[in-house]
């Protein structure tokens, strides 16, 4: 019988909540979540980076986009909405269920100034008698399934709590808690504890979401608080898209596995912008996220972040994955000049 890895062992010891990819605006569009689930997998559903309905629940073109089903064959995908009119809501979530959508989400989170001003994403939360109209309209008029993502609060953590009371009032899917406060941003540590306390009181679908990075820490995370629905990743994905699959006990990225995926995603970004230097924009900022975990350094990722022509982007991506490779097969009279 094959000897079973450490991670195969820790899968079966602590069998994983459904694996959810974040939803960040700028890097995991359409594009990017067909080259994931085509290259490494291992992630069970993926969310739209928020679609912002105007009047009516109308849609741009670039929204529209990014929840066409024939950009999003063979992946689990459930829109995320951002808006805090109800009937802009209802209007793009019945859009989105005539193109065949079971669930949509919508974005308590988001901590940005110029949505919180608005009174959106994590904005919406300092208002919890107008939140509660809100979704008692959005509730009692839509049949499909609406979860929630949400922070703790807007300056206060213990704001969710009396936030909770008016969630578990409504049929919520499912309820994905970052445990931060607007104020928080992503700079400050998780709120652990707050958590915690949270976990003990929800009686809805639970599901956590904030500095997940390895499989070792997800499953501590699954052991210590079980019943979670899903374990949402943003960050640690993006930097590790094979992160899903380790959590299954299967192998971390190959150097040829990273360069295919690069290479689907700039391609792809070179056909969808008709500019080879606006899908070199896209890409960097995807490599902001990857270059830590490859291992590179600060020189590094300064050389890549100046590249401002395709052929000399292209030949420092070639390096970098030239020593990637040369590391993963333990090489070590492969120079890190070569990537500077």
């Amino acid at each position: 019988m094959k000897k079973l890895s450490r991670g195969q062992k820790l899968a079966l010891a602590y069998p994983s909540p459904r694996v959810d990819l974040a939803p960040m605006e700028g890097i995991t569009g359409w594009l990017y979540r067909q080259a994931q689930t085509r290259f490494f997998g291992g992630v069970d559903r993926y969310y739209t980076p928020f679609l912002s309905p105007g009047q009516g629940g109308t849609l741009n073109k670039k929204e529209l986009a990014e929840a066409a089903p024939e950009n999003n064959r063979g992946i689990c995908l459930v829109p995320q909405l951002l808006t805090r009119r109800a009937e802009d809501f209802i209007g793009a979530a019945r859009r989105l269920e005539q193109a065949g959508y079971c669930q949509v989400n919508l974005n308590l989170g988001c901590p940005s100034g110029t949505v919180t001003a608005k009174g959106k994403g994590a904005g919406f939360l300092a208002a919890p008698q107008e939140l509660d109209r809100f979704l008692d309209q959005i509730f009692s008029q839509l049949t499909m399934e609406i979860s929630i993502k949400t922070r703790l609060g807007m300056k206060n953590p213990e704001e969710i709590f009396p936030l909770l009371e008016i969630f578990q009032q409504y049929p919520v899917a499912e309820l994905t808690v970052h445990p931060r406060i607007r104020q928080d941003f992503y700079r400050e540590p998780v709120r652990w504890p707050v958590f915690e306390q949270i976990a003990a009181q929800c009686a809805l679908p639970l599901s956590y979401n904030g500095d997940l990075t390895d499989p070792d820490q997800c499953r501590r995370l699954s052991a210590r608080v079980p019943g979670l629905r899903a374990l949402m990743i943003g960050r640690g994905l993006i930097a590790d898209p094979s992160l899903g699959r380790r959590l299954r006990g299967g192998p971390a990225a190959s150097a040829q596995e990273l360069r295919q995926f690069h290479d689907f995603l700039y391609q792809g970004y070179c056909q969808a912008f008709q500019s080879p230097q606006n899908a070199l924009r896209r890409m960097k900022e995807l490599w902001r996220c990857m270059l830590p975990v490859l291992g590179c350094d600060e020189k590094t990722a300064k050389g890549l972040k100046k590249a401002s022509q395709p052929a000399d982007y292209l030949a420092r991506v070639q390096a970098i994955f030239d020593w990637y490779a040369a590391r993963q097969a333990g090489r070590p009279e492969i120079e890190r000049e070569l990537i500077v």
